[in-house]
């Protein structure tokens, strides 16, 4: 079976399709009807895992951390949270810096 549409009809379904994740016409037609049961994707859901996984890598990638000193579990800093302005005190304190302005 097919079906006449005008230009613009036509492109709207393309992209229709497209945004349902590539969803087939014969597919789309069915679940209009009814007649298949299909989950279409969710945008949300999609943009919430992509947003959630990118999240997690960066905190993997970038989470400032120390150990406790009494029981040894990690403990996890927040940026400029008391722990974190002590850190930075106590590296400027100490003089820390980069290892190419200490040559100088």
């Amino acid at each position: 079976m097919s079906c006449r549409l005008d230009k613009d009809t036509h492109d709207l379904l393309k992209q229709r399709l497209e945004d349902l994740g590539g969803v087939s016409f014969a597919d789309f037609v069915k679940e209009s009807l009814g007649l298949l049961q299909a989950k279409m994707p969710n945008i949300e859901e999609i943009k919430e895992k992509a947003y959630d996984e990118g999240y997690n890598q960066a905190v993997e990638d970038w989470q400032i951390w120390y150990y406790c000193a009494a029981c040894g579990e990690r403990i996890d800093m927040d940026p400029n949270d008391d722990d974190h302005k002590a850190m930075i005190g106590y590296m400027k304190e100490h003089r820390w810096g980069h290892p190419s302005c200490h040559r100088q």
